[in-house]
């Protein structure tokens, strides 16, 4: 396989530079073809509804697996300018706020997922690797896809680019149509969810636990007041998201903290 410098490694692929201007994501030997096919139909769905997702140059085969193709985007993450930079995480989470409503207020294409239908399969999944009660965690998923906002699903500052043009956002696997609450909930945990210790934000480099906690406070407090959402409806989605991402090979005490910590709370 002819790629150019690795610029960025995930849990799933590996992106390099591509020709002149594109960058190639090349899948782990662990990581089903279909995955790099879904995640470049949903990029190049939500940008056609508006969202600030790379262009989708197109997906081949190279030495015998699927390897897709994106437009090159020039700049950092917004996580690399957090770490060099750690008075200004405030700023920085305030602006993912932004961004994150601007996803929010679109209607999700009808190519991606439902948010219940995805949120159901990782629950289940979790189920059988931990001590999760599955019957509690299932019971407190909606019963119906009333909700078609547009969600990420793994919106948290190191898949965001800052470009010359505006942020943009990556890594599109996720993205489904749902609650916006639940979303935000979603980033909560990925941002240590105020509190949860560096060992659960692999995705986060660098990570401190001050700066994690300025960045999850500022963003989730600004999310919930621009969405008029009340703590009890926020720690609901909170505890199914933790359940949920119990499924996806992360050291499981820090979600079971939020699935029992939130459960009181939502008792009280």
């Amino acid at each position: 396989m002819n790629m150019g410098k690795q610029i960025a490694a995930g849990t799933r692929s590996t992106v390099y530079r591509y020709g002149r201007n594109m960058v190639a994501k090349v899948p782990l030997a662990s990581t089903p073809d279909s995955w790099i096919q879904y995640e470049a139909l949903y990029t190049a769905a939500v940008r056609a509804v508006g969202a600030p997702a790379a262009k989708v140059i197109d997906v081949v085969t190279i030495d015998g697996r699927k390897v897709a193709l994106y437009e090159r985007i020039t700049g950092r993450s917004m996580w690399d300018h957090i770490v060099d930079n750690p008075p200004s995480v405030g700023d920085y989470a305030s602006q993912l706020a932004e961004l994150h409503l601007d996803v929010i207020s679109l209607t999700a294409p009808l190519s991606v997922p439902h948010q219940r239908d995805r949120l159901a399969g990782k629950i289940r999944r979790a189920a059988s690797m931990t001590e999760l009660e599955l019957s509690s965690a299932m019971a407190l998923l909606p019963a119906g896809h009333s909700s078609t906002r547009l969600c990420h699903g793994d919106l948290h500052p190191a898949n965001v680019i800052m470009a010359d043009s505006g942020p943009v956002l990556i890594d599109w696997f996720d993205a489904c149509r749902g609650s916006s609450v639940a979303d935000v909930a979603r980033s909560s945990l990925l941002m240590g969810a105020g509190g949860a210790t560096t060992d659960s934000v692999p995705h986060l480099p660098g990570a401190r636990s001050e700066i994690l906690n300025e960045l999850h406070d500022v963003y989730v407090s600004t999310m919930l007041d621009r969405l008029g959402c009340g703590r009890s409806e926020f720690d609901a989605w909170r505890r199914i998201e933790a359940a949920a991402r119990l499924s996806e090979g992360l050291a499981p005490a820090g979600l079971l903290s939020v699935w029992h910590t939130s459960a009181h709370s939502a008792a009280s």
